[in-house]
This record gives C-alpha cells, structure tokens and sequence, in this order.
C-alpha cells in the first residue's frame, strides 16, 4: 500500500503519526512524506531541512517532497491545492495522512482543507493529532506499543525544537498512553488516534484502491517543478542515541 503523510512543518508529520509510519513502513507499505514549508518561523530553515532528511530515512520513506511556502502564511488557495494533488498524482496513494480540519494553527488547517479538495479522488483519508489540536476528535487508533520508543528516537531527530514541550519524552508517550487508554483495549499500552475524513472498503473489506491517476494537467499558472524531491539514504543511520 501506498502512504502518503502531509504536514505543514518539519516535524509535524512525525509528531502526529511518526509511529504509524515506521509501523507501517516495517510491515512493507510505501511511505511517501510531503512537507509545505521549511519551518523558517519556528528556527534555521536549512537546519530543519537537514533534520527532516535524517527523520524521513529514519522511518525508511519511500520519497520525501519539500516545498517552499511561506511558513505561517498558509491559505486554502488554488495553488497550494494544485501542489497537493501534483504529489498526490506522482505516488497514487492508496492512504492520505494530513493535519486535522479542526486544528486551530491555520496553517495546519490550510493544509487540512486543501488536502480533502486535493485528494477528492483518493478513497482513504486520516486526520492526526498535533499539540495545538484542542477538538480532536479521535475515531481510531493505532497500537505503537512496540515502536513507540523509536518514536521518540525519530522525534530526537528535530533537535531545533527540542525546547518545546511538547516533544518532550512526557508529552510524546503521556499521549500516546492517553490514546491507548482510549481504546479501551488492555494490551495496547500506547496509541496513535485519528479522525476520520473519508474511508472506503473493497468488496472484501479491505481498503479500497485509489484508481491509477494520469499526469496533472499542466497549470502554467502554478510551477510545481519547484517542489524538492530530497534523495534519501535508506540504510543512513538517522539518529544517534
């Protein structure tokens, strides 16, 4: 299967569903990452970028996409919805991982939004959880019970943003053991939850296939040429202990 995660920043995706990846990724699926910005608000944008290779390698990605939005001016617009479906048409993802719409950061909600107009094609969509999410509202979950300590190896990864509390080893495993409570399910001792955009099922009940999509009609209007394709190195060791 094909995964693609979208975030707004460096560090976002990791954050709201890093264990899912490297599940998910170690299980066989194709991950592919796409990040908006370069985080230039939040600290040194070449810093970030490095950071966000070493991450990417780390869960093993398939691809990793960096555009070059300005960070903190995101908007539902045409053109960073054409720049959504420009990825979304090179990895045919059968599985859309994005920012939840009822986040209250406006560029994560920006590129909630203009991920479901982007991705209309696409059967299967998930929300996940970031720290400014204040009405999420969770309807599934993900035991990563068992990589839950690489979690935090790929979120030491980001150590720009090692400052903020809320990559802190406490806040990481406190919520993924909230979320674990949640599902009320007693073996699972930590959870990654998402909400629910749109899931479809194949006749045998397993997720539906996103239809081969053929190349994006040319929008000379808006230059997709520009998105960085950063090469990865599967077998680089991401981060040191």
């Amino acid at each position: 299967m094909n995964i693609l995660a979208i975030g707004a920043h460096p560090d976002d995706i990791e954050i709201g569903c890093g264990g899912t990846l490297i599940r998910a990724a170690r299980a066989g699926h194709d991950i592919y990452l796409y990040v908006i910005t370069h985080g230039e608000v939040g600290g040194d944008p070449e810093q970030r970028m490095k950071e966000l290779f070493m991450a990417a390698n780390y869960i093993t990605a398939k691809k990793l996409w960096l555009d070059n939005f300005p960070d903190a001016r995101l908007a539902v617009n045409a053109e960073l919805i054409y720049h959504i479906e420009s990825i979304i048409t090179k990895c045919n993802p059968n599985l859309i991982l994005t920012h939840s719409r009822h986040d209250p950061h406006h560029d994560h909600r920006a590129v909630s939004l203009s991920t479901i107009e982007s991705a209309r094609r696409v059967p299967n969509i998930l929300a996940y959880e970031n720290p400014t999410s204040i009405r999420f509202n969770p309807q599934v979950y993900l035991d990563i019970s068992q990589v839950v300590e690489d979690k935090l190896s790929l979120i030491r990864a980001f150590s720009s943003q090692n400052h903020r509390a809320y990559t802190t080893k406490r806040a990481i495993k406190g919520l993924a053991e909230y979320r674990a409570l949640q599902s009320r399910n007693h073996l699972v001792s930590h959870a990654e939850a998402f909400e629910v955009v749109k899931v479809m099922f194949d006749e045998d009940f397993s997720l539906l296939k996103t239809p081969t999509m053929t190349n994006l009609p040319k929008n000379m209007k808006y230059d997709v040429s520009k998105i960085l394709e950063i090469p990865l190195e599967r077998n680089e060791v991401a981060v040191k202990e």
